[in-house]
């Protein structure tokens, strides 16, 4: 602890008076740096209080003739001189305290403006303050709910996080397994593609054979064709002499005449039959190759008229005969 501390505590009331009082009998205003000098200790808050009271009580000791009056027993010219200190001392002291009494008036009302100025910005930093204290409050009420709804925003964002990477790995899943049905169906249709390669070749071969086979019977039904022309012609002019001769002997062989008719009109019937399966190879010829080999019916017809034709001639020699 500081050593003028502990001198400060040492200071009496008595004291400051004797200084004030030592001070103003020397011809000095009392003022509290002079008081300190002079005790050589004391600090200004504890000597003001006294020195306020010693100004406070000046005027009535001043008006007690015996409080500073000398010791009885000096000299007149000593008691004279001291009077005359005493009233000089008394004149200097009431001035020096007006001084210092209008000092701190002046001080006083300073301070009561200063204070007054400064209970007023006070008072306006404290609206300030409170302003900013309630926007303060207001900007964390609003930092909480915004940091509530981030909370929040945050949680929904992490729910859909998760969904997002659940339905990621789904997808991923379902890709896997796409991937895998993509490669077995390649497969397949590798295999279906090489199976139907094999089965077009075999296809292509058989297609050659059956349009060499349907060559060889288009050539074939040529040759029927113009066979059956030259039998037809040669039937149809040994029906023509047939008809001549039957007309001549018509009237000899009343009885004869009837199956003559009847054969006549079987003929009739086969030429007709064979002019209109020769139309239909005529046809078949100017068409071109066929697209299709025979079908059953056509080659029974042609089977049938090979037969039919030797019947008209075996049948053309027997009329003339009868």
């Amino acid at each position: 602890m500081p050593i003028e501390s502990v001198r400060s505590r040492g200071i009496t009331r008595d004291d400051v008076w004797q200084a004030a009082d030592a001070l103003l009998k020397a011809g000095q205003r009392p003022t509290i740096e002079r008081i300190r000098q002079h005790l050589g200790r004391g600090s200004p808050n504890t000597v003001s209080p006294h020195l306020d009271a010693w100004f406070a009580a000046l005027g009535g000791r001043l008006q007690d003739a015996q409080a500073f009056a000398p010791t009885t027993g000096y000299p007149d010219p000593v008691g004279q001189a001291a009077r005359y200190l005493w009233e000089a001392a008394l004149t200097e002291a009431r001035a020096a305290a007006e001084s210092a009494l209008c000092e701190r008036e002046t001080a006083l009302r300073q301070a009561e403006a200063a204070l007054a100025a400064q209970r007023d910005q006070l008072a306006q930093e404290r609206e300030v303050l409170q302003a900013r204290l309630e926007g303060a409050e207001t900007a964390m009420a609003e930092l909480a709910r915004t940091r509530d709804e981030a909370v929040e925003r945050a949680g929904r964002a992490e729910a859909a996080a998760a969904a997002l990477q659940r339905q990621a790995d789904a997808l991923l899943a379902e890709r896997a397994t796409a991937q895998q049905e993509k490669d077995d169906l390649r497969r397949e249709v590798a295999a279906q593609r090489a199976a139907w390669d094999q089965e077009r070749e075999l296809i292509t071969a058989r297609a050659g054979a059956n349009e060499r086979r349907m060559a060889l019977e288009l050539d074939t039904a040529r040759v029927a064709a113009k066979e059956g022309q030259r039998l037809l012609e040669a039937e149809r002019k040994a029906a023509m002499e047939r008809l001549t001769h039957a007309a001549e002997v018509a009237s000899r062989q009343g009885g004869e005449m009837t199956r003559l008719g009847n054969a006549i009109a079987v003929l009739e019937e086969r030429v007709r039959q064979r002019e209109s399966l020769l139309a239909e190879y005529r046809e078949r010829l100017e068409a071109g190759p066929p697209a299709a080999p025979p079908t059953l019916a056509r080659r029974q017809r042609l089977a049938r008229a090979k037969p039919a034709i030797g019947r008209s001639t075996r049948l053309r020699t027997r009329v003339p005969a009868a």
